[in-house]
């Protein structure tokens, strides 16, 4: 008997099967291209969304066509919304929470209330990356296609009508609009009212791992009966996947690095507020979790890879070999003497600045290639690091983290992190977490299973753990000092060059 999860990140769509014993089957991936028709503008193609997942679950499916997948559920990328009509075409492109545009948005919308009001209905901090304020911008500045618009709907609704059934939106997923009242569990009327947004405009809230509805002939070659459930939020659907306990966070090395918390006592607020740090729920009553990330992340790797690694990547593929082995060979042992502020997009906490860049500080002649690529990992570990140490202010202290994603593949990267961090840090044997959680809820939801955090605990498996070595630790824990004044001390130097920049686009 199977079992699915499917994945709509921001490259790209994967889709797993596993069975009742957390075995995976078969999995399939599909990359789409971020689009970015401005400087600053970020978009997903709804289209290309769609054909990628009917792809990896139809590559899927047909794998397992002797044992056919019995439930699935979604996890998504957060923010990112579609415009649809009225018979559920899509409008335009989805922009994604780290487009630049709703700044100006999300000004006005402090006037009208403040901070400490919407953490408290929503569990998050106002901020210009939330649904909200992507969808003022674009009433505003794309009033036909807002006139036109009926629902907006996030990747796993999306993927419900889809896959023929009544788009229905997760707690989680709805949290990250900045529209959910996660007490009620409903859309807040006092925020949709400060709006001016009808409710009409989103879909069924649903708790994860509820039923939807059985599918009946689709596109995705699933059977007729499969069940698809309420899923997850991506972070949230792979903290439930790594089976995060007490004392532990997830850490996810994607497009975008996150450390994933879980927790039934809700965090001192006074912390967490004014550094954009978030409580919203997941699966389970009364459970919640929190999030801390760098929105360029592991896509800083890539940059690197498609600017300056044109030689690497044609290595790599003589070999046969992945590109990311090459990049990282023959790396420095110890820390190097540069920091990287990996802000190219825009930060994530605990600055959440739209307009901030990204930098290298402390190159010179002498300094290599390698301690660039070192720099790099450095830079996004030590943004790492500035959040976990806010976490702990609010009594939350991690001591061991578990790896999930494609660094996670990575013995450079991995010991690096224990060593910054100061932390073990302890890969899992299953790094795909985020399909594995969306996969049990699917599982609940049709009878499967009597209990996900059973099943979660037993498949989430620690495969190696790397220790932190102490004298590279407090080598690390000396850059971070000057680290994390970085970021500060330049912040008016470059909204001042990205005003330049802006203007001149």
């Amino acid at each position: 008997m199977s079992i699915a999860g499917l994945d709509i990140g921001t490259t790209g769509a994967k889709a797993i099967a596993f069975d009742l014993d957390g075995k995976v089957l078969a999995s399939a991936y599909k990359e789409y291209p971020i689009h970015s028709p401005h400087p600053g503008h970020m978009e997903l193609d709804p289209g290309e969304m769609r054909a990628a997942a009917t792809e990896v679950v139809g590559t899927v499916a047909t794998a397992v066509a002797g044992d056919p997948i019995q439930s699935i559920a979604c996890s998504a990328l957060g923010e990112a919304a579609i415009p649809v009509d009225g018979d559920g075409r899509p409008l335009a492109r989805a922009i994604i929470g780290f487009d630049a545009r709703g700044a100006a948005e999300c000004e006005e919308f402090r006037e009208k209330i403040d901070n400490k009001s919407v953490f408290a209905i929503t569990g998050h901090s106002i901020n210009s990356f939330h649904t909200l304020f992507k969808i003022l911008h674009r009433r505003t500045h794309d009033p036909d296609v807002f006139r036109k618009t009926r629902k907006f709907l996030c990747a796993n609704d999306f993927m419900a009508q889809c896959m023929g059934l009544e788009p229905a939106i997760d707690w989680a997923l709805a949290s990250r609009t900045l529209l959910f009242d996660i007490s009620t569990l409903n859309w807040s009327d006092r925020l949709l009212s400060a709006a001016d947004l009808s409710p009409d405009l989103f879909a069924r809230p649903v708790a994860p791992g509820e039923p939807i509805g059985e599918l009946r002939a689709n596109d995705f070659g699933l059977p007729k009966g499969c069940i698809l459930a309420g899923g997850l939020h991506d972070q949230p659907a792979g903290i439930l996947g790594a089976a995060v306990g007490t004392g532990e966070s997830m850490y996810a090395t994607g497009t975008v690095v996150c450390l994933g918390v879980h927790f039934e006592q809700k965090p001192d607020a006074a912390v967490m507020a004014p550094n954009n740090l978030c409580t919203y729920p997941t699966y389970g009553d009364g459970q919640y979790v929190s999030l801390a990330y760098n929105f360029t992340g592991g896509s800083l790797l890539k940059w690197y890879r498609d600017v300056f690694g044109a030689d690497q990547v044609a290595r790599a593929a003589k070999r046969g070999g992945d590109p990311y082995d090459v990049i990282l060979e023959g790396l420095p042992a110890d820390p190097t003497d540069v920091l990287v502020l990996p802000h190219f997009t825009t930060t994530g906490t605990p600055w959440m600045d739209p307009h901030a860049l990204g930098a290298f500080f402390g190159l010179r002649l002498t300094t290599s290639r390698e301690e660039i690529i070192k720099a790099i990992l450095e830079g996004v570990t030590y943004e790492v690091k500035l959040n976990q140490a806010i976490l702990a202010e609010a009594g939350i202290d991690i001591t061991l983290f578990k790896a999930i994603g494609g660094a996670a593949k990575s013995q450079t990267w991995m010991q690096l992190n224990a060593d910054i961090l100061d932390r073990p840090i302890a890969v899992l044997e299953m790094p795909e977490a985020a399909a594995l959680g969306t996969a049990l809820l699917g599982a609940k939801a049709a009878g499967l299973i009597d209990s996900v955090e059973d099943a979660a605990d037993r498949f989430a498996t620690i495969g190696r753990t790397f220790e932190p070595d102490p004298r590279r630790a407090a080598r690390y824990a000396e850059r971070f000092a000057i680290y994390r004044d970085l970021y500060p001390n330049t912040r008016d130097l470059s909204h001042r060059l990205a005003a330049l920049a802006d203007g001149s686009s």
